[in-house]
This record gives structure tokens, sequence and C-alpha cells, in this order.
């Protein structure tokens, strides 16, 4: 109890202890955010935060941010939030306490920094914009114009700031002349400066105004800068106003020619002017310097400048006046030229550079193209009009023409190519041509001429032609190599090469190898080959025809082509023998058959078209068979085939005339036999001793036959595995043994045994015997061979085994129960070495023996001397058998003599000698070796030579490979000879083979091209290349010399030994002439001529220019003309003188300058180009003189000079100005029916302030830049200005005309021109009627789509406008259904209803287009109007729609099930029935595929399928006709039900199904039917109403047009038809059939009728002549005969007398109705049921019956045909039913005549009809086969 307690109390405190504890411990921080780094970009909202503390006791905590208004925290989770964004430019350290209390609010609190991370947020700041600075304009460029540019930037994060220059619009090249420069540069400040980087011109601009721009790197600030420009007096005077003037020649002195007037330009402070002439030619005039008055000096003379032609130039000096005087420096003078024209009359005409031109151009000079290298220049010295003129050409073809047509002063005259050229028409080969120029402002008008003579070159223009498109040639396909197949030739209208003697003829394509063309005669023969007529040569069975492209090709093969196509045809030729489609041929025929069925015919083909092959039967020589030698049909011959032979083989050869061929045929004769034996059992077996003697029974089979008689008799025979051991009773079928057994031959015997009946065709039945044979031990050992051989050496050691003998016993199994001995009772026979018999001595017995074993050893030494073969008789014992059993042979023992020499050569060593690089296979020599004892086995190279071979037998050494000096010199091999001795022996000889040198190897240059270079006109010897070359082969073969070819080889000569190259004697090698001289070197061996080899390397020669040449000018004066306003700057080209320097590189590098000129500084000339540009103005009517220098290698070297005249005209100042019409008046309005031809329209008048011609305007109409005084509707007067129509103008042809007008003055030397644009309107009359574009529109919609959618649109176009002009759109014809809807504005034809295609496929509607929009209206305004006219015709238009097809029709069967009968020796692929399905839709969706789904094959009699048949024995074609796939014998009798679909070939590919029942059958099953109708007419109708008399399913099998007597019947049918139960598909007995139709004849009689059925029985009654022939019935039928013709005799004789005039009409036919009549009686011996004679035979009957001789022609009319007894076929009577049993129709004979004449017909009688035709004659002997 105690000790409870205690434990209770220390609990107790311990409790108090842990508690008091954890009251101490308060939450921690375990993340606190001290240091936490934050970017001042974060968003406000940011958790950018989260403490994380402990509660040791576990409670919760709380925190909370103290010092901050940036944070706030989520007192629970410890997320700290961004509140207010920060600013690290502000602030970039934040400082505050976060604290963590338990629940008891007790906690810690700790001190927090958070780092702000800085951002690129403050964009650059400048810090003393904005920037102005003043600059003088003469400040130096570099100069720093602006200083202290500072930038600064609060981030401290961002790229180095940069500063640069932005411009503006208005002065965008600031930042070309100002560039910032920077001094320093960081990411938060920058200091640079503005600096001067082009001069200034105040003049230029007086300030600029731009923006520097500041950047760190993402954010951007500007900062504007304006720079002011001081001026400076720097600037020189400038002129102002026009420096041109124009004076007429005889103007007095004093005229004032111009006023000059000149400023300083600096514009501060300008100072005064002083004006001076610096050039004045001829003194002509005086210039006031302070006035600036030009004025004439003295009397002005234009004939006396040098270029009358340009103006004067003057050249002015305006110079600044400085402290009183003029300062003449660059800034303070200025000079400028002015331009003084002289007006002149007119006394030069228009003259040529030449009086005669010739040119020479292709024939393919392109149409315009000018001719080249003309140079007709035209020049007038005249000015203004005086020298304009025309250039024409008297060119009558009109082949050229000139350009220009005007000029004025001087042009370079062009003649253009009008029309093509023809060298081929040799009017064209050459013109004169007369050119001639002509003033055109002058009178009189000076003109001159020039001839051009162009001569006209042939080119390559015309390909080959042929005379035909294509062309065809044929030739034998064995014609020999050469032989002409066709010429064929093209013609060619070029000349020389390029015509008909260029042309090169070639052949190509597939098989154009097989022939050849003469490519320059165009004959084609036939190519050699080996073996012409067979591959691959020609070949008419391998290709028959062969399509190339025949080329002709002019240029020598290397011009134009012409291809044609050449189709060569192979004519045969009988080279090939007929082959037999199969070797053997098999078929079988009953032996009282009269022909094979199916028909048994061979067939062989030739592939020589034109062979004919003839059949015959060869073997054996007696047959009962006949062969047609054109078919190959064989048939059996009258007799029959009956024969003993139940096999005959027939040996057919099929020849060609040329070739023959063999086959086999093999007929079995077949006899009437339908049961097989049938044995007991299906196996026996039997045991018997080896010994048993023959005769013993060994068993008994038996078998039976269920026929009787002849068939049941039955015949045993061992069909195989007897091997003549056992025998078999015939009879009885005991089987015994026939010849002695042997066990150990065959234990086991299993025999066939066959029992045949005694029938024709016999049948048999098998079975098997198996006899097993016990073995007996009465068999002798026997020596296997009997005659044994052996060899043994003549000095074999004794005890030495020569042999082992070997004997068999079949009786034993221990090898070791035979013994062998050596008979002691036989002598031994021996033969000695030459051959001849040795007595036996009886030496010989003890040399060899026997042991038990038959091992046979030497017993004795041996003496080959005595004997060298002994025959030892041997014995071997059967010791196990009772009694002894033994057995004899012979051993046969050679001693081989011992082999002591070996084979010797003849020499033990040999040296031969060979030229390298022959052949392999030559022959080195031929090696012997001999031996005493025995011949040479074998000669071979040991070991062997890679370079020789030898013939082991006749020892000749040949080559193997060809043999290289170069790379050995020596060969040798060791030829080894062995005998044929034991032990063979062999000797050895060596042979050392010399390689003699030969010429082998080309000499090899160095290097496969040598180049090289010299300067020109080089000293002679000068060396110029040295080259290399080395020949691999030896002595002289390898000694090399060089030689030179080329056509400029003798310019140098070459070291023949060291191969250098030098320049030749007396060789002068000039650059100008030659810079690249190309030869080759040569490098001969030193070979004899006849075997020396050579090579050649090319050598290029590269001549270096030097500086012989000195420059020469195109020109030695060259002449132009500028006017005097010239523009300076930049200067205006004004000629370019041309120096060419036939030296190149630097040497022909001209330089040019100006080394003289009459008016220093007032030219410069371009030192590279030469172009000669005004340095300072020039005076008009002036003419400079310059003289230029042309210097070589830029300017230092040789020189050439050249003058140069520049004249200077005056210019032309004022442009006209229009006046009429006033501008608000330049848009005309005319009526249109007023604008008529010559209607004034307005005047044009325009005003110029210049005067004189300067001042004269004319007018013109600008056509194509062109000025025209006229165009097709508007002509203008030149001087007038009146604007006049020339033609009547229809507004609907053209309503608004834009004229451009030209006013023109006619000053010089350049006319001024001055543009208005003159509208000429038409006002609208209603003359126009809307008219289709189009008189036929066709559309298309596809069908199924819904109404609304758009069909199309018609378009009609009335040429008013206005309300006019609207047209309005009406259907007047084709939519009466309301199809369509026409918008009556648009033309937009919709659709209103949804089409269908199959419905209604194309509409045709007919649109009206009318100005009014109510239809009644419209058709009144059309029909009002005479619709023939033209006009209102083009207002309607017919629209055709097209309906476009859609798949959305099914496919369909017309019928579900088909039926169908073939026979069965229907041909493969012979058509059987069409069962096409039908699918409305078009093209590609009522496009069907047809397919054989299942061949369901029903057995005869059999009602269920045995499955369908794969593959299918039919097929079906893609239109729907169901063919045969195989032969059909192997189904006669059976049926097929074929599953047929249809499925569409488009999406959604439905199907259709139908089925189709088949028999196969034969003739028997078959009902024939005859009607006078033709096969394309149908009958199901008479097939129904028989079928349904019949109770029958009648299935149609063929149709074909009657043929009787080889005439053919198109009128007449004969169909076959199939009877079958409709029930079970069974096919009927045709008899049954046709009884019942006989029945049932009066309700077919009107059928028969209707279609013409004439005849109706089995199809396979044939025609047979009757079996006996009675003759009291004979004698009947004759007296029958009599009686009628007496009777009939007599009632014509009455009838004659009574009627001696001329008979009715109804009787005049009596005579061929007899006739035809007795015709019809003739043919009744048919088998067949002719219903067609009921039909012939009534009317004459009853015209005979009711003739009434004495009655007249009404009465006879009256008569009624006396009423026949319904007769049936079935004739009453014994003899009837003896003969034909039930039914006539159903018997093999025909009726018998009296029977006919009494009118039985067989089967049924019908009444005639009038329409019924006249029947053909009859055939006696069928219709032929189905």
């Amino acid at each position: 109890m105690e000790i409870r307690w205690s434990l209770l109390v220390l609990w107790a405190a311990f409790s108090w202890i842990s508690d008091a504890e954890s009251a101490d411990v308060l939450p921690a921080f375990t993340q606190d955010m001290n240091n936490l780094p934050l970017s001042e970009s974060t968003p406000v909202g940011s958790v950018v935060y989260t403490l994380q503390g402990t509660n040791p006791s576990g409670g919760p905590v709380k925190y909370s941010l103290v010092g901050t208004d940036k944070f706030s925290v989520d007192p629970v989770s410890g997320e700290v939030t961004l509140v207010q964004p920060l600013d690290r430019e502000k602030n970039d350290t934040l400082k505050f306490l976060v604290s963590i209390k338990n629940e008891h609010n007790e906690g810690q609190t700790e001190s927090v920094t958070v780092i702000v991370w800085d951002e690129n947020d403050n964009p650059p700041e400048f810090k003393n914009s904005p920037y102005e600075v003043y600059v003088p304009e003469d400040e130096v460029v570099g100069k720093t114009v602006l200083q202290n540019i500072l930038v600064e930037d609060r981030d401290t994060v961002g790229d180095n700031l940069e500063v640069g220059c932005l411009p503006n619009e208005q002065w965008p090249e600031a930042c070309d002349i100002f560039e910032v420069v920077a001094l320093q540069s960081s990411a938060n400040s920058y200091s640079g400066v503005l600096v001067l980087k082009k001069p200034l011109d105040y003049n230029e601009k007086q300030f600029y105004q731009f923006q520097l721009y500041a950047s760190d790197g993402a954010l951007n600030s500007t900062a504007p800068v304006e720079v002011k420009v001081e001026d400076v007096q720097n600037s020189p005077p400038v002129f102002s106003g026009a420096l041109s003037g124009s004076l007429a020649e005889d103007a007095p002195v004093g005229t004032l020619a111009l006023v000059v007037r000149a400023r300083d330009a600096d514009r501060v402070q300008p100072r005064e002017v002083f004006l001076e002439l610096l050039t004045n030619p001829l003194d002509y005039f005086l210039l006031d310097s302070a006035s600036g008055n030009l004025v004439t000096a003295k009397p002005l003379d234009r004939e006396a400048l040098a270029d009358p032609s340009s103006p004067l130039n003057l050249t002015i000096r305006a110079t600044e006046i400085v402290n009183g005087s003029p300062l003449v420096s660059p800034l303070t003078s200025s000079i400028a030229t002015a331009t003084i024209t002289i007006r002149d009359v007119n006394d030069e005409p228009p003259r040529f550079s030449k009086p005669e031109y010739r040119v020479e151009v292709p024939e393919s000079l392109p149409v315009g193209t000018p001719l080249p290298n003309l140079d007709m220049v035209v020049t007038d010295r005249d000015v203004g009009l005086n020298s304009v003129f025309t250039l024409r050409l008297s060119d009558e073809m009109g082949a050229y023409i000139v350009e220009p047509a005007n000029a004025t002063g001087s042009a370079s005259v062009t003649l253009r190519l009008n029309s093509s050229l023809d060298y081929e028409d040799p009017n064209q080969r050459k013109f004169i041509l007369e050119v001639i120029a002509e003033e055109s402002h002058t009178s009189p008008r000076l003109s001159s001429k020039a001839s051009v003579i162009v001569t006209v070159t042939d080119v390559n223009d015309n390909a080959p032609t042929f005379a035909d498109e294509a062309y065809s040639a044929s030739v034998l396909e064995n014609a020999p190599g050469g032989a002409l197949v066709a010429i064929v030739k093209a013609t060619d209208r070029d000349t020389g090469r390029f015509g008909t003697d260029g042309i090169i003829y070639q052949l190509s394509g597939n098989g154009a190898e097989l022939f050849k063309v003469n490519n320059r005669s165009g004959t084609i023969t036939v190519a050699p080959c080996i073996n012409p007529g067979t591959p691959p040569c020609l070949d008419y069975e391998t290709r028959r025809d062969y399509f190339l492209q025949y080329k002709a090709i002019d240029d020598d093969g290397a011009g134009q082509t012409t291809v044609v196509p050449l189709q060569i045809s192979l004519l045969d030729s009988n080279d090939n023998p007929p082959v037999f489609t199969t070797s053997v041929y098999k078929a079988s025929i009953d032996e009282d058959a009269i022909k094979f069925e199916p028909e048994l015919q061979v067939q062989a083909r030739d592939v020589d078209t034109s062979s004919e092959i003839r059949y015959y039967i060869i073997e054996p020589s007696k047959h009962p068979f006949s062969i047609d030698d054109v078919s190959g049909k064989i048939s059996p011959k009258a007799g029959g085939v009956a024969t003993n032979d139940s096999k005959i083989v027939l040996t057919v050869l099929a020849t060609d005339g040329v070739h023959n061929a063999t086959c086999k045929v093999e007929i079995n004769i077949r006899d009437v036999n339908n049961h097989a034996p049938e044995f007991d059992q299906d196996k026996y077996e039997a045991d018997i001793s080896e010994d048993a003697p023959p005769g013993t029974e060994v068993a008994a089979v038996r078998a039976t036959d269920l026929d009787s008689g002849v068939n049941a008799e039955l015949k045993y025979a061992i069909q195989q595995g007897a091997l003549d051991a056992f025998a078999i009773d015939n009879v009885t079928g005991v089987v015994t043994v026939s010849s002695k057994l042997d066990y150990d031959k065959r234990n086991t015997y299993r025999i066939t045994i066959v029992a045949a009946d005694l029938g024709m065709p016999s049948h048999t039945g098998t079975t098997e015997l198996t006899v097993h044979v016990s073995n007996v031990n009465d068999k002798k050992p026997y020596f296997t061979p009997t005659i044994q051989r052996a060899e043994v050496s003549a000095d074999a050691e004794l005890g030495t085994v020569v042999h082992n003998l070997v004997a068999m016993d079949p009786d034993i199994t221990d090898s070791e129960q035979l013994v062998y001995e050596l008979p002691r009772n036989k002598m031994i026979k021996a033969v000695d070495k030459n051959g001849q018999e040795v007595s036996d001595e009886g030496i010989f017995d003890s040399w060899f023996s026997i042991l038990s074993n038959g091992s046979v050893v030497v017993s004795q030494r041996l003496d080959r001397s005595r004997a060298a073969v002994l025959s030892l008789p041997v014995t071997v014992i059967d010791a196990s058998a009772n009694p002894l059993q033994e057995a004899d042979g012979e051993l046969i023992i050679t001693i081989v003599d011992v082999n002591r020499h070996a084979p010797k050569f003849s020499q033990p060593t040999y040296e031969e000698y060979l030229v390298e690089e022959q052949p392999i296979g030559t022959v080195l020599n031929k090696y012997t070796a001999a031996d005493k004892e025995t011949p040479i086995s074998a000669l071979v190279i040991s070991p062997p030579s890679p370079y020789f071979q030898i013939d082991n037998v006749t020892g000749v050494v040949k080559s193997m490979q060809r043999i290289d000096y170069e790379t050995v010199r020596n060969i040798n091999f060791t030829l080894v000879a062995y005998d044929s001795g034991v032990p063979q022996r062999s000797s050895t000889a060596q042979v050392i083979v010399h390689v003699e040198n030969a010429n082998d190897e080309e000499p090899v240059f160095a290097a496969p091209q040598y180049d090289a270079s010299l300067q020109e006109h080089a000293p002679a010897h000068t060396s110029v290349v040295t080259v290399s070359a080395v020949d691999n082969d030896e002595g002289e073969f390898g000694q090399i010399r060089y030689s030179l070819t080329g056509e400029l080889s003798n310019l140098f000569s070459i070291d023949e030994l060291s191969g250098v190259v030098t320049i030749a004697e007396g060789a002068d090698i000039d650059r100008e002439v030659t810079s690249d001289i190309w030869l080759r070197v040569v490098a001969s061996d030193g070979a004899p001529p006849t075997k020396q080899k050579s090579s050649s390397v090319p050598l290029h020669i590269k001549v270096l220019d030097i500086n012989d040449h000195a420059p020469v000018f195109a020109q030695s004066v060259y002449k132009g003309t500028i006017s005097e306003n010239l523009q300076l700057n930049p200067p205006a080209a004004i000629l370019q003188v041309s120096a060419e320097d036939k030296d190149e590189g630097l040497n022909g590098k001209v330089e040019y300058a100006i080394t003289e000129q009459s008016v220093p500084g007032t030219f410069s000339v371009d030192p590279i180009t030469g172009i000669i540009y005004p340095a300072r103005p020039v005076v008009g009517n002036t003419t400079y003189h310059l003289t230029v220098s042309g210097t070589d290698r830029a300017g230092a070297g040789l020189a050439a000079s050249a003058k140069v005249d520049i004249t200077v005209l005056s210019v032309n100042k004022h442009s006209p100005e229009f006046v009429l019409p006033p501008p608000e008046q330049r848009q005309l309005e005319i009526p249109e029916n007023a604008a008529q031809a010559d209607y004034l329209i307005t005047t044009i008048k325009a005003t110029d302030e210049d005067s004189g011609e300067n001042g004269r305007v004319s007018y013109y109409l600008k056509v194509d830049n062109q000025r025209v005084s006229e165009t097709p509707e508007f002509s203008l007067d030149r001087d007038t200005g009146e604007l006049r129509t020339k033609t009547f103008l229809d507004r609907e042809h053209q309503s608004e005309y834009m004229l451009a007008i030209a006013a023109v003055d006619n000053g010089t030397p350049a006319q001024f021109e001055s543009l208005m644009i003159l509208t000429v309107a038409l006002a609208d009359d209603d003359d126009n009627i809307p008219r289709f574009s189009s008189p036929s529109y066709q559309f298309s919609i596809k069908e199924n789509l819904p109404a609304g959618d758009i069909v199309g649109t018609v378009k009609a176009v009335d040429n008013d406008s206005g309300e006019n002009g609207k047209v309005y759109y009406h259907i007047l014809e084709g939519n009466e259904d309301g199809a369509f809807t026409l918008d009556r504005t648009k033309g937009v034809i919709r659709a209103n209803i949804s089409f269908d295609r199959e419905k209604q496929p194309e509409y045709s509607l007919t649109i009206y287009a009318s100005n009014n929009p109510i239809l009644e209206r419209a058709a009144a305004d059309f029909n009002s109007v005479d619709n023939s006219t033209e006009g209102q015709e083009s207002s309607v238009a017919s629209v055709k729609i097209k309906i476009l097809d859609e798949n959305d029709n099914e496919p369909k069967f017309p019928e579900k099930t088909y039926y169908a009968a073939i026979k069965h020796t229907a041909r493969v692929n012979e058509a059987i029935l069409s069962v096409a399905a039908e699918d409305p839709d078009l093209e590609e969706n009522g496009t069907l595929v047809y397919m054989v789904a299942a061949s369901n094959l029903y057995k005869f009699g059999a009602s269920k399928s045995s499955g369908s048949v794969v593959p299918s024995p039919f097929n079906i074609t893609q239109e729907g006709v169901l063919m045969t796939a195989g032969y059909m014998a192997e189904y006669n009798q059976d049926r097929f039900v074929l599953d047929i679909i249809a499925r569409e070939l488009a999406p959604p590919h439905r199907e259709a199904k139908a089925q189709v029942y088949i028999w196969i059958t034969d003739r028997s099953s078959l009902i024939r039917m005859v009607v006078s109708r033709g096969c394309a007419r149908p009958e199901p109708g008479v097939r129904r109403r028989l079928a349904a008399a019949s109770g029958a399913l009648l299935v149609p099998a063929r149709r074909l047009h009657l043929v009787h007597a080889d005439r053919l019947y198109d009128d007449w049918c004969e169909i076959h038809l199939l009877p079958v139960d409709p029930a079970s598909y069974q096919i009927l007995p045709v008899e049954r059939v046709l009884e019942t139709v006989d029945s049932k004849y009066d309700e077919l009689k009107d059928v028969y009728q209707e279609y013409g059925v004439e005849t109706l029985t089995a199809a396979s009654a044939t025609a047979k002549a009757p079996d006996s022939f009675d003759p009291a019935l004979a004698a009947l039928i004759a007296l029958l005969i009599v009686l009628f013709t007496g009777i009939v005799t007599f009632i014509v004789v009455c009838a004659c007398l009574k009627h001696w005039v001329i008979p009715p009409p109804s009787l005049q036919s009596s005579k061929g109705d007899s006739l035809a009549r007795r015709r019809i009686l003739e043919e009744l011996s048919t088998t067949e049921n002719p219903l067609w004679l009921e039909t012939k035979l009534r009317p004459y009957e009853e015209q005979e019956l009711t003739m009434n001789v004495f009655g007249d022609q009404v009465e006879q009319g009256n008569v009624e045909p006396p009423q026949t007894d319904n007769t049936y076929a079935t004739i009453q009577g014994s003899r009837a039913t003896e003969r034909f049993g039930d039914y006539a129709t159903l018997g093999g004979d025909s009726p018998t005549p009296l029977e006919a004449a009494l009118g039985f017909q067989g089967s049924t009688f019908k009444p005639p009809t009038p329409d019924t035709p006249e029947p053909p004659p009859r055939p006696t002997a069928g219709l032929g086969p189905l």
C-alpha cells in the first residue's frame, strides 16, 4: 500500500514539472523573410513570402507585421502580400518587424530587412536641354560645335547609355552634317559633344533643327537641338536671269542682244559687282560693266562662224569690288556663259557623210532591227526651219524604213528592216536603196541623195522538209545485211551546207540498230546480222513492226532537225515449224458412234502468218478414222470404229509445206458396261516357303460382278507385284508359285490382282495379295565378283597380304562360317611379261597361300621374269550348310615390276626468249622427257608459275598472262616429269625465260599541259619553256625526242633532246596580232618508224604586251553643238572623244587632257572617259576650238591629239500660253446627232511672248507623244486652231473624247510646247436596243440542290446611257413549270425547284432583254418588231441549262432471277446471257462493276448444293455479259445457281443482286423451235404460253439464224429451249413436254400463228433413212400418186375446155401453188415436227377441195373451206404404235410418204394466215449443232 502511494506522488510531481517547462517555451520562426530580395517591379497583390514558425506546445500561431505599410500578412497562413508598389529609387531597403504568437498572445518579434532590387523603369534624362548653338558657315569640319551633352539615368541596371541624332522631315540631312561623339558612357550617366561632319553653307541653310535621343537599351528620351549658321563673306557673285539671246544676221550695230545681271551671293553685307567679257568671238559684242547691256559692236556674219549651226558662246565674269576695285579670286568672282543665236538664211542643202554605203546582213535579221555598220550621217548647216529636212527611201518593195523621218540640223540615219528577209527568194539577195534628204520648210527645197547597197547572206533558217508526213516500208524478215529497205530523202530551201547538200540522215528508236542508213543518200538498208530471221536479228515472229524516228539534220548534222515517223514492217517468211497446242490428244468414242462427242480436233499453230497448215494421219497405216486436212477435225470413217483394240494411237502430221510437226492422238474405244467387279476382301495375305516348287497354291481370291452375261464374266490377272514369281488362274483366281522363290532376293511380295469383266469397255476391280516368303538355307556361297584381281610388287616380302577374297552367302549372317581355300586339284595359270602363257611347272602352287579367312599371302619369293600374271583358282565353302556348299572363283594376281629408273629431260636447263606483251596462250616451247621402263604419265610445272602453264600430256608450255618487260625481265620455273612406274619416279629441268623488250610504252609528259609567257617582239633564241617526258621502255625504245606542231609552230624551235622551247630565228611575235599561241609538243621514242610511239600535250604561250603602240583617236576632228544655257552644275556632257590603244593593260590605258583651247578654262575633259564638260558659261553663236591629247600608260607614255570644235547656239525663251477656250470652258458637250463631219467644235488660241518665229504658234493634236494634225475623229488646223470633226461621232461607240492639244512655237534651236487637255462629250439619244454579248448561254446545276441556288447570269448591254441604257430581263419561253426565276435587273438566273436529272436532264429558256421593266410591255415591244431583223435577234438569248448528275439512284436488275442453259461442249469465254443492271445515273455515277459472288453447284438429281465452286467456272464482263470461264464437260447434266452482284463504281458503292440459274446440258435435252421471224425479235410471249401449256419452265439455250443447204435465212430463227421442272429445277424429258404441248394444240394455235412458230421438235432428232421399206406400201403410195395426178389432170382439162379464155385471177397461181405444195411434200421426209407444213399445205388442199371447175369467179370466192378434224399427232394402229411409240414426234424416224400425203404432220396442224411466208427448202439432215 505504501508503495502505491509513493508512486502516485512521484507521478504528480513529474507532471507539474513538465507543465511548467512547457509553459516557458514560446513559438519561434523557422523562416522569417530577413534579407529577402524583391524586385521593384513586383506587382501589387503578389504573395512575396510565406512566414513559417513552430509552437512547441503544438497549438496554433499568429503572424503579424509592424512598421511597414508596403506589406500585409495573413495571420494564419503567414503569406506576406505586397500592398503598395516598390520604388528602389526611393527606398532600396525596407526594415520592419515580424512577430509570431501563440494562442496566449505570447511569442517573439524579429527585425527583418527586405532588399529592393533595381529594374530598368526610368528613362534617361538630358540635364541641360534644350540645346542651341551658333556655328559660322566656314567652321572647320571635325570641330566640336556643342559641349556638355549630359545624360543621367536613375536606374543602376540596363545597358550603357547611348546618345544619337534623330533627323526630322524638314532637315533630313542634319544627322549627316552633325555627329554625336561620346566622351563617357555608363549605365546611369553619359557625357558627349556634337561635332561638325560636313561643311556648312549659309546660302543653302541658315539653321538646322533636330533631336538627340538617349537610350538605356529599353527606355528612350529626346532633347531638341537647334544649330544656327552664321554668314561669312565667302561666296562669289551669282548670275540671274537669262543668259541667252537671239539676233538676226542683219541686225544693226548697237542692237541690244541681252542684259546680264549678277549680284553678290553673300546676303549679310553684299558688295557691288563689276561685269566684263572674257571671250568675245570675232569681237561681235560690247558689254557695259555696270548695266550689263550686251550690244553688237559690228555687223554680224553667220557664215563667218566656224560652226554656223551653233550659237555663239560669250564668257562673262562678274567680280566683287573690294576697296573700290575689282578683286579677282575664287571667292569674289564668277564666270558664266552667255549664248547668242544668229539666225541665218537658207543657203545649205542637207548633205550625206558619204555618197554610197554598203551593208551586209543575214536573212535572219529580225524585223525592226537597224542595218548594222551603216554610219550614215546627214547634216544641214543651216539653222531653224532652214535646217529642218525630211528623209525618205525610194524602196518600192517596202522592205526597209528610214529613221528619223524628220530631222533638224544633223542626224544619224538608221535604216530598219520593215519585212522579213528570205535568202531563198532570189529577189531578196541584194537591195539597192536610195535615201533622199530634202528640206521641209524652205523654198526652193534643197535636197541630196545617197545609195545604200544591202547584201543579204544566207543563214540556216529552214529545217529540212520531207515530202510526206510519215513513211512506211517493208522488208523480208530474213533479208540479209545490206538489203534495201527504202530511200527517204528530205530537201532544204537553204543553200550550201545549210541546204539539201548538207543534210545528214539518222535513224533512232527502239530497234534502229537493226537497220543502217547512209547518212548522205538516205538509203536505208538492213544492218548486217549473223542469223537473219532469228532473234536478235529481224524476226517477224518476235516483232512485226518497227516504229522509228527518221531524222534529217542540215549543216552537216549540226543544224536544224526534222523528224518524221518511219514504220518498217517485216514480211513473214516461212521459217518456223508448226507447233501443236499439245503433244498428246486424248478422246473416247463408242465403237458404234459416227462422230466424236465433243468434236475431236487437233490444232497446230504456226507463228508464220503466211503458212497454211495441212493435217495428215501418218500412223498407223490402217485405222478407222479420217482427218480434215484443213481444220484438223478427226472423224470416224463411214464403216465406224469397230475394232478389237480398246485403244488406238494415231500419229498426226501437221505441215506448212516446209516444216513438219507431229502429235499423238490416243483414242479409247468404249463399250457399254456399267458395273465393275468387286473382290470379297480388299487385301489378302499368305505365307510360302522359299523352296516351294512351282505350281504350289499360295492363295485363292474371289470377285463378283453385278452385271449379267458376258459383262459379268470375270478374268483374273496379276497387275503388278508378282515379279514373275507367281501366277493366277484367270478363271478360278487361284494364285500359285510360278518360279523358284528366293528369300534372299525378296521375302515379301505385294501383288495387285485385277478382276476384269468381259464387257466393252471392260470394267475392273483390284485387290492386293501380300505373300510372305520363309527362308531356307539352300544357296551356295558365291564370290563377288567371281573373278577378283590383285597386284603385288615383284620384291614383296614373304607373308605380304596380296588380297582379301570376298564372297557372299544370302543364307548366313556370320561371315566366319565361310571358309576359303586354294583347291589342289585345279591348275594355276601363268603369263609372262611378254604375254606368253607359261606352263605349270608346279612351282606356282607355292608362290601364294590362302588363309581360311580369305587372305591371300606371299608364301615364296616371286620371280617376275618367269611369270608376270598368275590366275589362281579359289574355293569358298559354307561350313554351316548340310551338306557343305561350296563355290569356285578366280583370283588374278599381277606381279608389278619394281620401277628403278627415273624419267630424263633432253637437257637439264632450258633458256627461252619471249617478247613482252604477247597475248595469253602464246606457246613458249614444247618439252619432253623419256623413261627407260615406263611411259611418262605427266609433265607439270612445280611449283605452279603465275606466268606459264603446261599441257601435262603434250608438254606444250603457254603463257597465262601478258608479261611486261618493265615489270619482270627473267622468269624461272621448274619442269617435273613423272613416269608411270611403281613406285613412281620423277625428274626436273629448269627453264629460264628471258623477257625481251618491246616498244609498248608511250612517252608520258610530266604535265598534261604546259603554260608559258613571253614579251612580244622578244629576240630569237629567247627561252620560253622546258618540257619533259618519260618513256618507261629501255634502250632506244626509251629515248625521247621532242618536236613542235601547230599553226604557229614555225615561230618557235625546240631542242629535240632537252625539250627547251625557244623563239625561232627571224620570228617576230606581235601581241596585237596574236595574243595567245597554242601549240602541241610531241614526244617520240627511238623505235623504228614502224614501231615508233609518241604522245603530245598542248603548249599555251601567253604573249605579254609592251608599249609599242600610241593611242589613235577615232576622229581627227570632233564637232559638237550646244546651247548657250547649257547646265554647269552638274555640268552637262557635250561630246566624248575616244582614242584606242592596241596595247593592253596599263600600256593601253589612255588618259585625256585638254592641251589647248581658244578660251582657256571654258571646257574640261574627264581624263578617263574623254567626255568634255563645260567648265564655265559659254557664249551663244560662238565656236570654241580645243586640242585634246590622249596619252597611254595612264598619261606617262605615248600620246596623240585631236581637234574639237564646239558651236554654241542661242535659245528660245518663252513657251506658248493658251487663252482660248478659257480653263472653265475646256469640257465641251455637243449633241450626238449634230456631230457630223466637218462640225466646228471650237477654236484654239495661244500666245507666245517671243517675237518672230520664236513667237509664232502652231497647233497640233498630241497622239502617242506625236504631233499630228488629225485623228480618225478630229482635225485641228495648225495655223487657225479650228477643231472640227472628221466623221460622224457615235456616242454608243465612244461617249467622250479627251484630246491633248499642243501649242508649239517655232523657236530655234529648241521649240517650246504647251499642252492643254480638252474634253469633248457627246449627249445621248435613245437609238440603241439592248444586245446580248452572246446569242446563247450554257449553264449547269447539280440535281437535288435546294431552291434558290444561282444557275448563271446573262448579260445584255445597251449602248445608250442613263435611263435609256437600263436593261431589264424577261423569260419568254421554257419556264412554263416555274423551275427558274430571273432577276429582272441583274440577269441572275436562280433555281426555283430542286431538280431531278433523271426526270428532266436539260432545260431551254428564251430570255429577252428590253428597256421596258414590265414583261407584258416588253413582250409587246418584242412582238411589234420584225423578229427576223438582226437587231431584234441580238436582244434575245437562248439559255441551255444542263442538270448535272449525282449518284442518287441505286442499281437494279430488271429481273431478280434469270435462267439459261448451255451445252457441255461450250467453249471458254462463250457468252451465255446478258444480266445487265440499270442505274439511271450518268458516267461514273452510273458505272457498275459486275462480279460473280458465288457459283453454287447442284449435281445431277441433287436438291442441295454441293457448295460454291472456286474459282468460278463463269465470268461476267463489265457490260453484264455472263460467260464461261472454263470447259463445261465435267458439269454435264449439272446446274449452277449464280449470285451476281452489280456494284456502283462511285461512292456510296450500292449493290444490286440477282440470281442466275444455269443448266449444263446436251442436245438430247433441248427442244428445237423454228419461227418464221428474225432472231432479233423477242420471243418471251410464245415461251411463256408454251411453258404455261406444258407446265414446265422453258429455259432459253440458244438462238441462231436458220441455215439450210449452205444458205442463211436471216428472217427465220431457230430457238433451243430447255424444259425444267419449276419446282425441283430438274430437267424434264423432252418427249413428255412435247406430248403435253401437242395435246393442247387448240389453245396454242393462235400463238403459233401470232409468233410464226413453224416447227417444235426435239433438238436431237436427226434425219435417218427408214429402217425398212415395205414393197406393198410403196405400191400403194405409187397408186395413190397416179390417181391423184389423174384427178388433177382431169380437173385441169375440164377447166380448160369450159374456160378457153384467160382463167380468173384467183386461179392463175394454181400452177405455182401446186409446185410449192409439191416441194413441201418432198420435204416431208424430215424428222422434225413441221408445224409450218400445215400452214403451207392448207391453202392448197382447200383450193383443190373447193375448186368448182364449172363455177365462175364469184362463186369460187364464196366457197367456204371444209372443216377439218382436230387431228393430233397420235396415229392409232399397231403399225404406228410399233414404229413411233405413242407419238410420232418422239420417234427417231420420219413419217412415211403415205402418211405425209394423207396429211400427217408429225405434231400439230395450224390454219394458214395470209401473211404466212414461203418456207425455205427444208434441210435433209438436221440443222447442225447448237
